[in-house]
């Protein structure tokens, strides 16, 4: 844009014209482009996300906190040319956690963040319920059992 300003014409008066230029600058915050999903890990394994943006810089936040101010994912995060992995190892303590991240840009403008995502848990079945053998021959037996209650 540029902004003129034009003094008003008196008698006997000097004029002199002043020609102010302002570059906008078009600041937009950096987009996710590939958000992170939910996903299911094994208990005593390691959850991995992944998340990229337009930025220069992603940022992860687990509960509301910077993923970088806890001690056992601060060394999992890694940012590559847009694309920022998280890995959360050693999932049998932790259960209730929601993920999100956010993209950053040079001048620290900050994205949206992206949806919450979680991870699910996966363990050993529960034990058998109402367990019986019935033999079938010499070799072999049928077995058959419920699903436990609740």
């Amino acid at each position: 844009r540029v902004f003129t300003c034009m003094p008003i014409m008196k008698a006997a008066a000097t004029v002199s014209l002043t020609v102010l230029l302002i570059q906008a600058v078009s600041a937009a915050a950096p987009a996710i482009l590939v958000p992170p999903v939910n996903t299911t890990v094994c208990i005593n394994s390691t959850a991995i996300f992944t998340c990229t943006t337009d930025g220069d810089a992603l940022s992860w936040i687990v509960n509301g906190s910077r993923a970088d101010t806890f001690p056992e994912l601060a060394a999992g995060i890694v940012f590559v040319a847009g694309k920022g992995e998280l890995s959360f190892p050693g999932l049998e303590k932790f259960v209730d956690l929601t993920f999100v991240c956010r993209g950053i840009d040079s001048v620290n403008f900050v994205s949206a963040d992206s949806d919450p995502v979680y991870v699910r848990l996966q363990g050993p079945p529960s034990p058998p319920f109402n367990l019986t053998a019935t033999p079938l021959n010499e070799a072999s037996i049928k077995l058959t059992w419920s699903v436990p209650p609740g």
